[in-house]
C-alpha cells in the first residue's frame, strides 16, 4: 500500500540547467521505483542556517509523492550517494 511522503533536499549553488537535471534525476528515481510524483515545489536559493561543506547558500526543493514504505530506505540511500545533494529529509505525511 503506497503512502504519501514529502522530501526536501538541498543542492549546492549551481547553474539553473544543472539544478533542473538534478531535480529530474530524483523524479526519475521515484518513478522507477513505482512512486507517483504529486507536487514539486522549487523554493530557490536560500541562505543556509549554518555552513555545510563550505556552502553558505543552497537550492531548496520539496517533492510530495506516493511511495511504497519499503522503498524509502532506497531513496535515502540515493540521496546519500548523490554528491550534489548536501542535505535531505524524507517525512511521512498524515493522510
Amino acid at each position: 500500500m503506497r503512502r504519501k511522503y514529502e522530501s526536501m533536499f538541498i543542492l549546492p549553488p549551481m547553474e539553473d540547467e544543472q539544478i533542473n537535471e538534478n531535480i529530474e534525476k530524483v523524479k526519475k528515481f521515484i518513478a522507477e521505483k513505482k512512486g507517483e510524483i504529486l507536487e514539486v515545489k522549487d523554493w530557490g536559493k536560500r541562505k543556509l542556517a549554518y555552513e555545510i561543506n563550505s556552502y553558505n547558500e543552497g537550492y531548496y526543493v520539496i517533492i510530495t509523492f506516493e511511495f511504497e514504505p519499503n522503498q524509502i530506505s532506497s531513496l535515502k540511500n540515493f540521496y546519500k550517494l548523490d554528491e550534489n545533494v548536501i542535505r535531505s529529509i524524507v517525512i511521512k505525511k498524515d493522510e
